[in-house]
């Protein structure tokens, strides 16, 4: 094996160290992700078979339903990234931009509409069950929103950017 020599037309290869941040958010990534792929399908059966236990309109119903789905989707697709992002692509990266701005949009979107049924009357409840409902409410904007700003933040600086140009993946 030859050494390298300052007039060869060889290029030497820049190594840059993985930024921790980087490994942590794959691993969350696939761990949150998992949870998901989990707890979706319970809350999904949860919702259909609470039949006249919990009364609520049946738009109201259909729209909760929907959010699972699509948060089944977001679990695949969290896990997916999270892999990517643990082999150090690109698309992973980039990947895991949108999903926080996805996140954090629908995030505040499904809060939204849990405070218009509350107001609105789509959902009837007794008064020991309103204050877990609010309850979840408030943990879901607090908890919903965590993660996706985190991810946000720390996949848009200039350390993992720079990571990220360099591998070339």
């Amino acid at each position: 094996m030859a050494d390298f020599e300052p007039n060869s037309t060889q290029v030497p290869v820049q190594i840059v160290e993985k930024p921790t941040s980087v490994t942590v958010f794959g691993v969350l990534n696939i761990v949150f992700g998992g949870m998901g792929l989990l707890c979706s399908p319970i809350s999904i059966f949860g919702l259909v078979m609470t039949g006249e236990n919990m009364k609520m309109m049946a738009g109201y119903k259909m729209f909760l339903l929907l959010m699972n789905l699509v948060g089944f989707g977001f679990s695949i697709w969290l896990i997916v990234l999270g892999i990517g992002l643990l082999v150090m692509k690109r698309w992973a990266r980039r990947g895991s931009v949108i999903y926080a701005c996805l996140g954090i949009l629908l995030s505040v979107i499904e809060m939204g509409v849990n405070v218009l049924a509350l107001a609105l009357g789509w959902v009837v409840m007794s008064e020991g069950e309103l204050p877990g409902f609010v309850g979840g409410i408030c943990g879901g904007m607090c908890g919903g929103l965590i993660y996706p700003i985190l991810l946000l933040i720390f996949m848009q600086t200039a350390k993992v950017k720079q990571a990220f140009s360099a591998t070339g993946g």
